[in-house]
C-alpha cells in the first residue's frame, strides 16, 4: 500500500465530481431508458454509499479489527426516494465526504493501511482494501454516469 492508493481514492472522487458538475441538469434527470438509472440516481447512489465507505474507513482507523457490514443497493432508490431527492445535495455530500476522508488519509502513516477488519461478506480485509474499493466503486459509477449522459445528449 502506498501514496498511490490514497491518490487514487482522492482522484477518483474528483473525477466523478467534475463530470457531474460539468453536466446540465436536464441530462442528469432523464433516464437513458426505462430500466436504467438517471444521472441523478447515480449521484444519489454514490452519496449513500460514500457515507458507508467513510464510516468503514473511520472505523478501521479508530477501532481494533472492527466488523464491517456489507450493504445491498437494492432497497435504496425506492426507500430513500431517489425520484424526489435533490441531486445537488447528494453531490455536495460526495464532495465534502471525499475532501474530509482524503485529508484524513493523507495524514496517516502508510502502515495504517494494513489495519484489519472483518467484512460480513468478504471476510478479512484491511483499510487499504476499503480505500481501494471506494476508489473503484466511484470510478465505475463515473463511467456509468458518462455513458448515461452520452445516451441522453
Amino acid at each position: 500500500m502506498s501514496h498511490e492508493l490514497i491518490t487514487s481514492y482522492i482522484q477518483s472522487g474528483n473525477d466523478f465530481i467534475a463530470l457531474a458538475k460539468g453536466t446540465n441538469e436536464k441530462a442528469l434527470l432523464l433516464p437513458p431508458d426505462a430500466n436504467e438509472w438517471s444521472g441523478a440516481f447515480i449521484i444519489h447512489h454514490m452519496a449513500d454509499f460514500e457515507i458507508h465507505f467513510t464510516h468503514r474507513i473511520l472505523r478501521l482507523l479508530t477501532e481494533e479489527n472492527p466488523p464491517i457490514d456489507g450493504y445491498s443497493e437494492e432497497p435504496y432508490p425506492n426507500s430513500l426516494r431517489y425520484d424526489l431527492r435533490d441531486w445537488q445535495i447528494s453531490l455536495a455530500l460526495i464532495e465534502k465526504s471525499r475532501e474530509m476522508t482524503g485529508d484524513i488519509l493523507k495524514k496517516v502513516d502508510l502502515s495504517t493501511l494494513q489495519r484489519p477488519g472483518i467484512h460480513s461478506e468478504r471476510g478479512a480485509i484491511t483499510l487499504g482494501d476499503i480505500v481501494g474499493s471506494a476508489a473503484k466503486h466511484i470510478s465505475s459509477h463515473k463511467d456509468q454516469l458518462a455513458t448515461t449522459i452520452a445516451t441522453i445528449s
